[in-house]
């Protein structure tokens, strides 16, 4: 969750936005905007600035005063001038590009056609959207780990059959390899590993936990999912037999990959070894608190 200080710089952003002229501004900057590296020249700079008369002309503001007023409320955090110029900040650019991604007045519907088997029993897959989540998952097996994380509507809208099951698959990993080091794909915040203890013991395919320090970003994923950008990790599994374009893609690692399991060997401090089958061999991979990566054996025929 949101600390209190997060809390309260998004009250004092969402409070600039508050009058119609404000929005006025920012609409005229981003029909110009283009997004182009600062340090190019000038040329390239001016198509997309605006300057305080465009502006003005743009928001059909006559008063000069008033205009003044609002456009200093929105420097800094939204608009920034540029060689006596304007152009929307980092920030209002996040604000509007979240916009475009979640198309929040409209809707999708609830069931996702996704068009894709399972790789466990061949069953038809089931797609839902609910409250900006997409869940796929399979109706007839337990095996089939499934997933559920955030995508954004846009996403949705703009894909249908297998491209759905694949882009929230590859959407959702990319995040978690760059959770892995340690920076929040939502956030850029601090991020944390947990690997719940209790259920750790036995459990077939273990799940761990991925969260921000300071937004709600948060992904559950399996164990190897989350070890697969470890090279140690995917060197082992290869060497056990499973085929190279496996370890880089969970939706291929799910099809040979079923029997996963994990146990803890010490909890002060925190040691546990999760146990990779494969066609006879096995991967041995020793983590500890943060799933950091100790040891890794392999044993094969």
């Amino acid at each position: 969750m949101a600390d209190d200080q997060g809390s309260a710089v998004a009250e004092d952003a969402f409070a600039l936005l508050g009058h119609e002229i404000r929005l006025d501004i920012l609409r005229a900057l981003f029909d110009r905007y283009e997004p182009i590296d600062p340090t190019s020249g000038p040329e390239l700079r001016d198509r997309r600035t605006l300057s305080y008369a465009e502006l003005m002309d743009a928001t059909g503001v006559q008063d000069s005063g008033k205009f003044n007023y609002h456009l200093e409320k929105l420097r800094g955090a939204y608009v920034e001038a540029v060689d006596g110029e304007y152009v929307p900040t980092a920030g209002a650019i996040a604000l509007y590009e979240a916009m475009i991604a979640n198309r929040p007045t409209e809707s999708v519907p609830a069931d996702v056609t996704v068009e894709a088997t399972c790789p466990n029993c061949d069953a038809d897959l089931h797609g839902e959207y609910e409250q900006e989540f997409l869940t796929v998952e399979c109706p007839a097996c337990d095996i089939f780990w499934g997933a559920t994380y955030r995508f954004p509507k846009h996403g949705v809208a703009v894909r249908e059959g297998v491209d759905v099951y694949e882009a929230l698959y590859d959407r959702m990993m990319y995040h978690v390899g760059l959770a892995r080091t340690g920076q929040c794909p939502s956030c850029a915040g601090i991020t944390g590993v947990t690997l719940p203890w209790d259920r750790l013991d036995g459990e077939s395919t273990p799940t761990v936990e991925m969260t921000c320090g300071t937004c709600s970003w948060l992904a559950t994923v399996d164990v190897i999912s989350a070890l697969q950008f470890e090279p140690r990790v995917t060197s082992a599994l290869v060497e056990i037999g499973v085929p190279r374009e496996e370890t880089s893609s969970l939706r291929a690692t799910e099809r040979v990959l079923p029997a996963v399991t994990g146990r803890v060997e010490s909890r002060e401090p925190f040691s546990a070894t999760v146990t990779v089958p494969h066609e006879g061999a096995i991967a041995e991979i020793s983590v500890g608190e943060g799933l950091e990566v100790r040891a890794v054996e392999t044993t094969t025929d």
